[in-house]
């Protein structure tokens, strides 16, 4: 009825609206719930019949237009009523979806509805052809917003209504060829990141899905088999390949769907199980049984013709040589994963379009790994039974058929045709691909070969087909002309390697036995390869050729044939000579030296060099000789070779086969068995090499000869020169070599053989004689570094010379290894030197002392004097020896370095354990060889230094320092060496790291001449860099200034408008266009580099003529920025300006450094600083600073506070220095210097009249008058401030305070003050800490210095009370700050309140600076002591009431106007005066120095409680706030040395609420450091000075603040009473429970989500606080207070991981806004469980529960549950993850493990299933390890070293395992089956353990079998049954024997 009236409705209105519209209107009206003029039709048609009839009537409207369009051929519009891109239609369709889908009532849609897809898809394809990336406007609008519509309906109708009705094949091939044409366009297009992108993906995503589900439920018969593969196979191929190739590296998620699902069509339509059995019964290998490479068998196969189609297609494609070629091995993967899933085999979680590899890029992945490595790493995808996995290779044989025969056609074609080159590279790359899958699905096993040897014939005939295809190209003239056509060759030459790779990793016998032809093969693509550095694919080749070449060593190495591989590589190099030619004129021209270099390019890479020694490591022992006697065998014929040797061969023995020699010869095992067979056939191969030898070191001096075989070559022409070098070099290496393995050998042969055969070859006293051998000789007779190659023979020095004529030529170095071999033989000789004159220097002093008794009497006094000339005679000539090669290496280095003596950019490989595996010597060319010989001078430094000459030695520290200098220009401080996670990936440093290495190194410093030239050097550059700035000045900085007439010029400052710089001058070199003056950039690096020299050579006694140099320097430096000495700068003021800062930083380092001489030291070098001086020039230069421009303000402002801080501290370190000369010379020294050391006092001398040491009398009159000039400099200088600021507040201008255009000098001022202040401090601690009381000390010495100081004080806070009420409070009446004769406390002063010098202090009850520890029990006679105690401060008490009931009005906004930034200099003023305050507060504590400071304090501590307050309320601090933090948190740390003085119960409110200050800032510190936050403990090394902060401005604020926070949390905590202490207890209880005072409701731990939950900034500030009381809590009454709370704080620390725990501790911050309001959960989690293994660590302090050691047992599997789900899934969440808190948060679980398992035994026992439990979470974590770094990777997997350090973080609870084995044996085959489980392959991930991760893990392996019973194993191999877990088990067992078990004997 509903339907008749509707359409009575719709016909109705011929002459009205359309139907689409009344049909859109109503559905419009239906969404919208409104009845306008249609009338009531929502009550009348509300039933589904409605939507029915609509659904039935709009999907005809679409039909029936596509089918006319189909006719008529017209492109429809968009605003086309009725078509298929109208809008409306699609609105109502969608609608009629959603509206049966909520009545759940499926809709039926027409198999003609696809056509309408169709024509969608069409369309979208013709506007992608007319659209790109760039100009997608075209799309925009109401076309983009019909394809939104139509994607929403395609969804609804294949995912809520079951699809289209009567669907048929032939339909969705139609449709899908086209969303297939048109989803290539957007990949190959890369238009998916567009919106019509996006479209294309979404819809290709619907409709194969769709099709898949109709292809499970439709098998493909015949006729429809044939359509799928005609019109679909190809482009479904070409997709699979390009969606695979181009997803690497995208997050696209579409994308990923989208080649999963094309690979469910594939295998649906191909391979359905209906008839997938067809392809099972091909029996493509029986042709090739007992067949050669040369002829197969002709048998025709009979394949069904259902199937057969398949592979007539195939044919097709790859005569075609499209790209859909290169999918077929996807096609091979998904053939294989349905075959498996149809017989039922065992598959391991994956989908079937799940790739293995997809092109050549990704096939060469694991190079160096075995095969069996390869399998557990990537384990077998399926298990397969040997049929099933025969039937599949079948398969993979017909595919791999056609390609071969595309192969064969080249091979076969006479002519080298150009179009079947080209095709050539895409046959080449299928074939990886299918080889590729093979190996990765194992789909050939030999184990398990039942073809009678066919497969293996067949793999032999792909690789036979690859040499003849490598030879072919080889001996192609293709390529040589244009780069397109090399570019083809080097792709045709890179698939050649990686297949042979593949083909090698499938099955090692397929090469045979014929290994010169596969190494031929290496050579002719590394010569390719060499010769087109320019083209695009040449560095894959590169990798290709490497990788191969390492996995023929690895292989045959496994098989304990190295040998072959290397001696075949040998012979292969010297058939090269043959296929290059061997004509002179040829073997002398470019192409032949090319073709060395790529042969050594290979040998000397790093992979190479290390795989050849690893392999070579590898050899037992037994068969060491045996390889040594192919080694000679290997160089005879390489001799004699070269009996018609030319520059060729010699170049290729020099720089390949010497190469591949020495490593061997490095590289063998010499053990004590083996030495004398290792011995044996050294001297046989010394045989051969003598003749060759003979006459080069022969000491006929006129003749110069190499014999080779029989032929002598001598030094003539140019290219015999170059000849003769590389077989110099050859000869040499192996003397080299062998002189090291002979020793090797002597010094493990038993000592009869070793002295008959060391007689017979070297005669090697150093090795083979002992001491007595020594005592009964006369002289050692030195035969020279060759007598064991001829005797008579030459020295090595004339050998230098002689060959340093032929290789260097008119200061060129024709041949740059054999310089470097000539310096390494130098450097052998020289140490063999250095032993023997050091032996003979003592046989020397032996004779004439010891020996003198016994030989005058045995042979009488001229046989004495006779032996003592001997050995004189004997030291002189290896003194002269040693001297002249010093002199030559010394020569070698000029002669090859450039004349300024500067050092080259070129990068070598650095220094390693081995230097044979980093360092290459072939390599070396004339731009590597300086920097080379720079790395082995500085290495060997010691070993030359004690004979070079002094020049050299001089000149040597001049190079160092100038090429330290280049490297101090980057940002890194320090020299690193960065350790690379892969294999093979070696260091790399500069000549300037390795001299800035050098001099950062403190062993450097133990050689004489550097600590005796190098600051005489240092400063000679200096000087000379200063002249070079200011040509026309003539300063001399060595010379001491007459400082009273330099500060006599600055006070006499011009007027700053009078300076003649200009305006533009006074910026920056970067703000200007000014290039930077290159002496001024060297200053400052000099500068640099001598604050990272070592602090022991600071204080050295050269640190006088340092600080003398800066002194001057500085004083030169002012004089210029002041116009004194304008006419002889021309030099940016700006720049000038900056390296005074330099200079004042040095002097800040040399201070500190100086400062820790040697108490015995007569003269402190820091007396030479006169304390005015820096203030003056501070002064001075704060004061040019004002002139400069205003755009520069933020830099001024850096620099100015950089300055200001070193000042202070510069003159805190000499005040402290000056004061103790001046006012403690009746101290005993060594007790005073031995208090600043950090040592305690030798002795302890209560007389101070005897024992003393008294300092230089003229020293101490100097530092007095130093320390009173200052002193009344600064008091003048702030009485004037105070003058001008009582003037502008009598005239009520009191906002020019704020404004005051001054306020840097006056912080300066203030920084200087304080600077004072606290080095008298500091003095008077020291002098306390030797139990000597400072005021009777000084009161007998000099009471007018202490009074001037008072004075100075006094003034000081005078001026800061006045400057901080009238600036920043409020007038108040009830508060009385009057500075004068008044303290503002309400209390009257007595004269006993002042300072007197002659108070002792006694009369309190204890001195005063001294802390009696409180015992307050609530008991009233405690109290009242504790009273009087505290009466001995005055005014404290009343301190104590102002401070805590009177509140003061601050000026907020003011405040909060300087907090924020708005006033940097009033922030950093502000931060000097409470640094000064906090200095006050101590002397106040120690001497009583002022009484008119409690007023100043008061105000002090109100502003720093808002301040704070305010630091807590804002999200991140502007930079500057940091700077004024300090100084708050710096004053109250000293206030918190008070408490001790206050009552107990009158200051706990006060004392609570400054801790919760403290626990509030540390938190909001811990919330700012984010991932960064860990406990004080944690922490390792320092931050940066207060003078570094110039450098890490903003960098390190945070963790500054944090630190001086902990400081003066660390005071209250260890300077308190009992019971304040039981208030922070319980402050930190409360802050761990989540709780406030007060607010019990308010809980600040939350659990959040699944993802984990959230604590406030006091929770963790609470953990960190606990650390803290942990750490500084000292004594038996107050370590019982935190014993009573032990019990709740654990369970504090377990409630608060318990809630945080979940995935997002392994997270970063994803949303930058949130990053700063909350701790970050991982943070606090790790902090927590360092906090847990603490307590737990100490069970003699502390008693846990056992519930609590249950509950932290559990925590590490709780906690990486999550993570292994973040390495198991396939979300691709990896990049969010943050890799170092995982690995941190993996070692603290570690940690606290071996905690649990040492310290609580029986608790662990009981709770061993957890144990278990979170042990296993932990090992599962290692299985999934990112080893070959692939792209686009879809879940988080650890790089190889985090693994390992993982690793061996579980292997020390192995361990723990094994020392508590009475405890935890039984349990310990647990442990191992486990581990054992998990590394076969069966774990979560089924990946098994890597090799490097396995290396780690394996010592605590061993600790497991150690501890496990002949039962338990016997248990373990039973319960594993036949398997790889019981091979593993034995394989263990063995190496356990062998590598681990103690066998009773050392």
């Amino acid at each position: 009825m509903e339907e008749f009236a509707v359409d009575i409705v719709i016909t109705r209105q011929k002459h009205r609206p359309s139907k689409v519209d009344l049909a859109f209107g109503y559905v419009k009206s239906i969404n919208s719930e409104d009845i306008g003029d249609i009338g009531r039709w929502p009550q009348a048609l509300d039933t589904s019949r409605t939507v029915v009839f609509l659904n039935n009537w709009v999907q005809s409207v679409l039909i029936s237009f596509e089918k006319k369009m189909k006719i008529e051929g017209d492109k429809p519009q968009v605003e086309t009523s009725g078509s298929f891109l109208d809008l409306r239609l699609w609105k109502i369709f969608y609608f009629c979806l959603e509206e049966s889908k909520d009545l759940h009532m499926p809709l039926t849609c027409s198999k003609d509805f696809l056509r309408v897809i169709h024509s969608i898809a069409k369309d979208a394809s013709s506007c992608v052809n007319n659209v790109s990336i760039f100009c997608e406007g075209m799309l925009s609008g109401e076309r983009l917003q019909i394809y939104d519509v139509v994607l929403d309906c395609i969804s609804m109708v294949f995912s809520s209504h079951g699809g289209v009705a009567n669907e048929n094949l032939d339909l969705w091939i139609l449709l899908m060829d086209k969303v297939l044409e048109l989803a290539l366009k957007i990949v190959l297009g890369q238009l998916d990141g567009s919106k019509v992108g996006n479209f294309t993906l979404k819809l290709s995503c619907y409709l194969f899905e769709a099709f898949a589900k109709f292809l499970r439920v439709h098998p493909t018969h015949k006729s429809g088999f044939h359509n799928f593969i005609d019109k679909l196979l190809e482009p479904l191929l070409h997709l699979l390949h390009v969606v695979q190739s181009n997803s690497c590296g995208t997050d696209n998620e579409w994308r990923t769907t989208l080649h999963k699902l094309v690979g469910e069509v594939l295998g649906q339509g191909l391979f359905h199980p209906t008839h997938i059995d067809g392809f099972l019964d091909l029996q493509s290998t029986i042709r090739y049984i007992n067949s050669s490479n040369a002829t197969l068998k002709e048998d025709k196969l009979v394949i069904k013709s259902y199937h057969r189609h398949l592979f007539d297609k195939v044919e097709m494609i790859v005569e075609k040589n499209v790209l859909a070629l290169l999918g077929l091995g996807e096609l091979l993967h998904l053939f294989v994963g349905c075959v498996t899933k149809h017989k039922g085999a065992l598959a391991t979680e994956g989908d079937l379009g799940q790739s293995a590899f997809s092109g050549s890029a990704q096939i060469s992945v694991y190079p160096n790994q075995s095969r069996a490595m390869s399998s557990k790493m990537n384990p077998p995808f399926h298990s397969m039974n040997a049929e099933l996995r025969k039937s599949i290779f079948d398969y993979c044989v017909q595919l791999l058929e056609y390609l071969l025969a595309d192969l064969s056609k080249f091979l076969q074609s006479e002519k080298n045709e150009v179009y079947l080159i080209f095709n050539i590279p895409g046959t080449l790359k299928s074939i990886n691909n299918l080889l590729a899958t093979v190996l990765r699905d194992n789909l050939y096993l030999r184990t398990e070969d039942t073809t009678e040897g066919a497969s293996q014939n067949f793999l032999r005939s792909i690789y036979a087909m690859l040499l003849s295809l490598s030879a072919k190209i080889g001996t192609s003239s293709f390529g040589s002309d244009e780069k397109s056509n090399r570019e083809i060759l080097i792709s045709v030459s890179t698939e050649i390697i990686v297949s042979v790779h593949h083909l090698l990793n499938i099955e090692y016998e397929v090469v045979g036995d014929d290994l010169e032809s596969l190494w031929t093969v290496v050579f002719s693509s590394a010569a390719c390869c060499y010769s087109s550095m320019d083209v695009l694919g040449q560095p894959l080749l590169s990798s290709a050729i490497r990788s191969l070449s390492c996995r023929l060593i690895d292989v045959y190495s496994d098989l304990r044939q190295v040998d072959s591989s290397v001696f075949a590589l040998c012979r292969a190099v010297r058939q090269t000579s043959l296929i290059m030619g061997d004509s002179e004129v040829y073997s002398s021209s470019d192409s032949c030296s090319s073709y060395s270099n790529s042969l050594c390019m290979l040998v000397c890479s790093s992979e190479f060099r290390l795989s050849l020694n690893n392999a070579i490591k590898a050899i037992p022992e037994g068969q060491a000789s045996a390889c040594l006697r192919q080694l000679c065998s290997d160089i005879k014929e390489s001799l004699e070779w070269m009996k018609f040797g030319h520059q060729l061969r010699a170049e290729l023995l020099g720089k390949v086969l010497c190469e591949a020699y020495s490593i061997i010869l490095d590289s063998i095992t010499v053990t004590s068995g083996n030495s004398y067979l290792v011995g044996v056939s050294l001297k046989n191969l010394l045989e051969i090499m003598r003749p060759g030898l003979t006459g080069v070191v022969s000491q006929q001096s006129d003749i110069f000869s190499v014999l080779v075989d029989g032929r002598i070559l001598n030094k003539s022409t140019e290219s015999d020169n170059v000849t003769v070098c590389w077989i110099l070099v050859f000869f040499f290496r192996f003397v080299l070599s062998c002189r090291s393995l002979f020793r090797q050998a002597f010094s493990l042969m038993p000592p009869d053989a070793s002295k008959k055969m060391s007689a017979g070859v070297m005669g090697d006293s150093l090795t083979i004689d002992s001491g007595r051998d020594w005592l009964e000789l006369t002289r050692y007779d030195d035969k020279g570094f060759f007598s064991w190659i001829l005797q008579p023979s030459a020295t090595l020095l004339n050998v230098i010379h002689s060959v340093s004529d032929i290789c260097i030529q008119n200061s060129i170095v024709r041949c740059a290894p054999l310089v470097y071999v000539l310096n390494a033989m130098a450097l052998q000789r020289l140490a063999d030197l250095n032993t023997l004159i050091k032996s003979s220097e003592y046989m020397l002093q032996w004779t004439q002392t010891w020996g003198q008794t016994k030989l005058e009497v045995d042979t009488g006094s001229s046989s004495f004097n006779k032996r003592i000339q001997r050995w004189s005679k004997c030291v002189t000539k290896m003194r002269k020896e040693a001297a002249g090669l010093a002199e030559s290496m010394m020569g070698f280095y000029s002669s090859s370095s450039s004349v300024d003596g500067e050092i080259s950019d070129t990068l070598i490989h650095g220094p390693h354990s081995n230097d044979t595996l980093t360092f290459a010597v072939a390599s070396l060319d004339e731009k590597s060889l300086p920097p080379t010989l720079w790395w082995i001078i500085c290495k060997n430094v010691d070993i030359w230094c004690s004979h070079a000459a002094k020049k050299h030695s001089k000149n040597f520290l001049t190079l160092i320092i100038r090429a330290s200098i280049s490297s101090v220009r980057n940002d890194d401080c320090h020299f690193k060496k960065q350790n690379m996670s892969r294999v093979g990936d070696l260091k790399k440093v500069t000549a300037q790291q390795i001299a800035l290495e050098f001099l950062s190194n403190t062993i450097s410093y133990e050689q004489r001449f550097v600590r005796r030239y190098l600051a005489s050097r240092f400063c000679q550059i200096l000087q000379k860099s200063v002249r070079s700035i200011f040509t026309n000045s003539g300063v001399n900085l060595s010379k001491s200034p007459v400082w009273s007439a330099a500060m006599s010029a600055i006070e006499n400052i011009p007027d700053l408008g009078a300076l003649t710089w200009k305006k533009y001058h006074m910026v920056p070199v970067e703000s200007c266009n000014e290039q930077p003056n290159d002496f001024l950039d060297r200053c400052q690096c000099l500068l640099s580099l001598l604050m990272r020299m070592p602090e022991e050579f600071l204080r050295l006694k050269s640190s006088s003529l340092y600080i003398n140099y800066i002194l001057n320097l500085e004083r030169f430096l002012v004089g210029i920025l002041l116009g004194c000495d304008t006419a002889i700068c021309t030099q940016n003021p700006y720049e000038i300006f900056r390296l005074f800062v330099t200079c004042r930083k040095v002097l800040q380092t040399l201070a500190a450094a100086s400062s820790k001489e040697n108490a015995n030291e007569s003269q402190s070098p820091l007396s030479s600083i006169p304390l005015l001086w820096l203030l003056k020039s501070s002064l001075a230069a704060i004061g040019f600073q004002l002139a400069f421009p205003k755009d520069t303000v933020f830099e001024d402002q850096v620099a100015i506070f950089s300055l200001l801080d070193q000042t202070s501290n510069v003159l805190l370190t000499v005040s402290r220095d000056q004061f103790e000369s001046a006012i403690t010379s009746l101290v005993p020294v060594r007790k005073l210097h031995a208090k600043r050391k950090g040592l305690d006092p030798s002795t302890e001398e209560s007389d101070l009249s005897g024992g003393n040491i008294l300092l230089n009398p003229t020293e101490n009159l100097n530092a007095r008058k130093s320390v009173l000039e200052l002193a009344k400099a600064l008091e003048e200088d702030l009485q004037k401030f105070l003058s001008t600021f009582r003037v502008a507040s009598l005239n009520k201008n009191v906002e020019c305070l704020a404004e005051f255009k001054d306020l840097s000098k006056l912080s300066s001022i203030i920084a200087c003050s304080q600077g004072l202040f606290w080095g008298l401090a500091f003095t008077i601690s020291d002098t306390n800490a030797v139990k000597i009381d400072f005021r009777i000390l000084s009161s007998s010495y000099d009471a007018e210095l202490m009074t001037r100081i008072k004075s100075c004080v006094d003034t000081c806070v005078e001026f800061a009370i006045f400057y901080l009420k009238a600036l920043f409070l409020e007038d108040d009446p009830t508060f009385n700050m009057s500075a004068h004769g008044s303290n503002g406390l309400g209390v009257r002063e007595s004269p006993s309140d002042l300072y007197d010098g002659s108070r002792d202090g006694s009369d309190g009850g204890c001195p005063i600076g001294k802390t009696t520890p409180s015992e307050i029990k609530g008991d009233l006679t405690k109290l009242d002591h504790k009273r009087k105690t505290s009466s001995a401060l005055p005014n404290l008490q009343a301190f104590l009431t102002k401070v805590q009931h009177q509140k003061l009005y601050l000026k907020k906004s003011l405040l909060m106007e300087v907090f924020g930034g708005g006033n940097a200099e009033m922030a950093f003023f502000l931060r000097q005066l409470f640094i000064a305050c906090s200095a006050i507060l101590r002397l106040n504590l120690q001497i009583d120095v002022t009484s008119s400071s409690w007023s100043l304090f008061i105000i002090v501590v109100d502003i720093s409680e808002f301040l704070l307050l305010e630091f807590l309320r804002s999200e991140i601090p502007h930079q500057f706030a940091f700077l004024l933090l300090d100084g708050i948190v710096k004053f109250l740390e000293e206030l918190g040395s008070y408490f001790p003085h206050f009552d107990p119960l009158l200051s706990r409110d006060f004392y609570v609420k400054l801790i919760g200050l403290h626990l509030r800032g540390i938190g909001k510190c811990i919330c700012l450091d984010g991932k960064k936050a860990k406990l004080a403990s944690q922490e390792t090394g320092s931050h940066s000075k207060q003078a570094d902060q110039m450098q890490s401005w903003g960098t390190s604020r945070v963790s500054e603040l944090k630190d001086r926070l902990r400081m003066s949390l660390r005071k209250y905590i260890s300077k308190s009473s009992e019971l304040h202490l039981l208030s922070t207890i319980q402050a930190v209880e409360r802050a761990l429970a989540g709780v406030q005072e007060g607010l019990m409701t308010n809980y600040e731990i939350v659990s959040g989500s699944s993802n984990g939950g959230d604590v406030s900034s006091v929770v963790a500030a609470g953990i960190d606080a606990f650390d803290l009381i942990l750490e500084f809590v000292t004594g038996p009454r107050r370590l019982n207070m935190i014993k009573k709370h032990i019990q709740s704080l654990v369970a504090c620390l377990l409630n608060i991981i318990l809630h945080l725990q979940g995935p997002s501790i392994f997270y970063r911050c994803i949303n930058p806004t949130k990053t700063y309001e909350r701790p970050d959960s991982g943070s606090v989690i790790l902090m927590s469980i360092e906090l847990l293994t603490k307590i737990s660590g100490k069970p003699s302090f502390f008693q846990i529960d056992a519930c609590h050691i249950a509950q932290s047992l559990r925590v590490p599997g709780a906690l990486f549950q999550y993570f292994l789900r973040l390495q198991i899934s396939k979300d691709p969440i990896h990049s969010s993850v943050d890799r170092k808190i995982s690995v941190d948060l993996y070692a603290a679980c570690c940690r606290m493990l071996c905690t649990a398992l040492k310290h609580h035994k029986s608790e662990t026992h009981q709770c061993i299933v957890l144990l278990e439990d979170s042990v296993s979470a932990l090992l599962h974590c290692l299985e999934t390890v990112n080893t070959d770094h692939a792209a686009g990777r879809d879940f988080f997997a650890w790089e190889v070293q985090e693994a390992v350090i993982c690793a061996s973080s579980l292997r020390r609870v192995y361990e723990e395992v094994r020392q508590q084995k009475d405890v935890f044996g039984q349990c310990s085959f647990q442990f191992l089956s486990r581990y054992i489980w998990v590394y076969c392959g069966f774990g979560p991930a089924k990946n098994g353990i890597t090799r490097e991760v396995d290396e780690a893990l394996k010592p605590g392996v061993y600790a497991l079998i150690d501890s496990c019973s002949a039962d338990d194993l016997q248990l373990l191999h039973t319960v594993f049954g036949e398997g790889p877990c019981r091979t593993t088990l034995a394989a263990l067992q063995h190496d356990y024997k062998v590598h681990f078990q103690f066998q009773g004997k050392v």
